[in-house]
């Protein structure tokens, strides 16, 4: 039987998102890096990843130890778990990896699926076959096939199956992969990459986790299968993947290669050493001097810090809703990876996933920025706004000035000089209103409404119809939040499915006592609205119970059973 697994979102930034994931009785936070373990040469033990390095699921190889005699006997009188001294979620390779590297491995698909489901693997995979990136379009479909049916032999494994989706550079074979995949399981892996890592094809990666992310549902945990090396995890976060391993850490120190974030330097030709971790702190340039083993072990625990410390540096970003600021930085750091950021701007489906309003404000770092997710989001939203009092703000080009207050104009127009004609709050309500709901919504608010400002900033905080306040307005972002008066016009105005989430009749007396809405109640939601937004949330015959703000996307709020997609007011 499967271990209960669940998998909620917590925060979220372009499509990168900070979630919960439980296997049984074991917890860990996404985005998650799983150190790989080698069975039979660690070259930094389990206890030490446990109380140094804080790890809560690491990777180790299932085959090795399958057809190491010794080893095999101790796992499975053990159990996994004791034998590797970790207690945390642990992860097993089936040898798909091996099988890359010889060609060959003696064991068959169902063996090394019962063998994982003997040791108590938390996560376990089958023995896909990660095909190489430029392989003939005939046998990549060929091995494609093969790798579908010997998923269906795991689809009722005693673990959480690590399913790996094949198809090469091939887009369309991926898409294929991964609608196959994506039905029947719940971790979907991005395999066969490693070689497109190490020839530094990062733009082919991105092509194939975004073919693989638009054609799996968006409730599914996705592995970067061996896709280890720091420099390129904010890229991969951005697009969705929430898992990696990483073995880079261990096999680059056994070759005198010291990790950074920007990339890969050789020990020996360093002079100082960039890096203020326990290691680097502790030797300096010393490192360089110590005796071989003792070097490696060293330059393995940098390398691991590095990687930590980065995976910790993304999910802050995800908190500030800087993601695509880190992203910017990070691929500048090589031509091959600015090349992947190029093609990651490409990919219009992100903006779906994309908060529509953020913590932080939206800072101009080149052209690029002109096709970030936040500029994409925005343009069908300026064309309901008519307006004679329009200034050219970059990279959003033409933005009424009645705009000028609310994200992400706000963050823009200093320095930005005015001359028009006066705009009054009046109408800078109205536009907002046609802007954040859609044409026509401003007629909503009656011309004689009383506006209230903060008497510190003199910002609308308040919009009033006599005395009974209809509206507040947000004071991070200048967004509108409807009291009911308003909503009940918004959902007469406008009719369904817009700017709704539609709720099952389970869930009704709670919303209406004013709590949250979680994900496995919702039916529906409008597709146009984005995470951020203040919604209208009905029942299934579309009477208004509350308003809230919509937490993740309309697809994530479908998709999703665990989490709450949307806070009522």
């Amino acid at each position: 039987m499967q271990k209960e697994t669940s998998f909620e979102l917590k925060h979220k930034d372009i499509a990168g998102r900070i979630g919960r994931l439980t296997i049984g009785e074991r917890t860990i936070e996404t985005p998650a890096l799983m150190p790989v373990y080698s069975p039979t040469k660690p070259i930094i033990d389990t206890a030490e990843l446990t109380e140094r390095f804080k790890c809560r699921a690491l990777m180790t190889n299932s085959y090795i130890i399958l057809k190491n005699p010794e080893l095999k006997e101790k796992v499975i009188e053990q159990g996994i778990h004791k034998f590797l001294g970790f207690d945390g979620i642990i992860a097993t390779d089936s040898g798909s990896y091996q099988l890359m590297e010889y060609g060959n491995v003696t064991v068959t698909n169902k063996e090394i699926v019962e063998f994982q489901e003997t040791i108590g693997s938390d996560i376990g995979s089958f023995l896909d076959i990660p095909t190489m990136p430029d392989a003939y379009k005939p046998r990549a479909e060929e091995q494609l096939e093969l790798t579908l049916e010997r998923a269906k032999e795991a689809t009722n494994a005693g673990f959480l199956v690590n399913a790996g989706i094949q198809g090469a550079t091939y887009v369309d074979l991926r898409e294929k992969a991964a609608r196959a995949i994506g039905k029947d399981f719940k971790l979907c892996a991005v395999g066969g990459i490693v070689r497109l890592m190490e020839t530094y094809r990062f733009a082919d990666l991105v092509e194939v986790i975004s073919a693989v992310k638009q054609n799996i549902p968006a409730d599914r945990i996705v592995h970067a299968f061996g896709l280890g090396h720091p420099m390129v995890f904010s890229l991969a976060v951005a697009m969705g993947c929430d898992l990696f391993d990483s073995a880079a850490y261990a096999l680059y120190a056994e070759g005198g290669r010291y990790l950074t974030v920007n990339g890969t330097k050789r020990l020996e030709e360093l002079e100082y050493l960039p890096c203020s971790c326990p290691v680097c702190s502790k030797h300096g340039t010393g490192l360089k001097e110590l005796p071989a083993e003792e070097k490696t072990k060293e330059l393995a625990r940098h390398n691991l810090y590095v990687s930590m410390q980065e995976i910790d540096t993304i999910k802050q970003a995800i908190r500030e809703n800087t993601l695509w600021e880190l992203v910017n930085v990070r691929c500048r750091s090589h031509p091959e990876l600015y090349k992947a950021l190029g093609k990651l701007l490409e990919q219009e489906w992100l903006a779906e996933h994309d908060p529509i309003t953020k913590k932080s404000a939206f800072y101009i770092q080149g052209t690029e920025s002109g096709k970030r997710t936040e500029v994409v989001n925005v343009k069908n939203r300026l064309a309901r706004v008519e307006s004679s009092s329009a200034v050219e703000m970059p990279p959003f080009g033409q933005v009424p000035w009645e705009l000028s207050d609310i994200y992400p104009y706000n963050s823009l127009r200093d320095g930005i000089e005015y001359a028009g004609c006066k705009v009054t709050d009046l109408c800078k309500i109205k536009a907002i209103m046609d802007y954040q709901f859609g044409k026509g919504a401003g007629t909503l608010i009656p011309d004689n409404a009383r506006i209230k400002k903060s008497k510190a900033t003199r910002r609308i905080r308040g919009i009033y119809e006599g005395n009974e306040l209809i509206a507040a307005v947000r004071a991070s972002d200048h967004f509108i939040i409807p009291h009911i008066k308003l909503a009940e016009r918004l959902h007469q105005k406008f009719p369904y499915p817009k700017l709704r989430i539609m709720i099952d009749d389970d869930a009704v007396e709670f919303v209406k006592e004013g709590k949250s809405v979680f994900a496995k109640f919702v039916s529906e939601v409008d597709p146009d609205l984005r995470a951020g937004d203040e919604v209208l949330i009905v029942d299934k015959d579309d009477n208004l119970l509350r308003t809230g703000t919509l937490i993740l996307s309309p697809r994530e709020a479908i998709d999703f059973d665990r989490g709450v997609a949307a806070t009522v007011r």
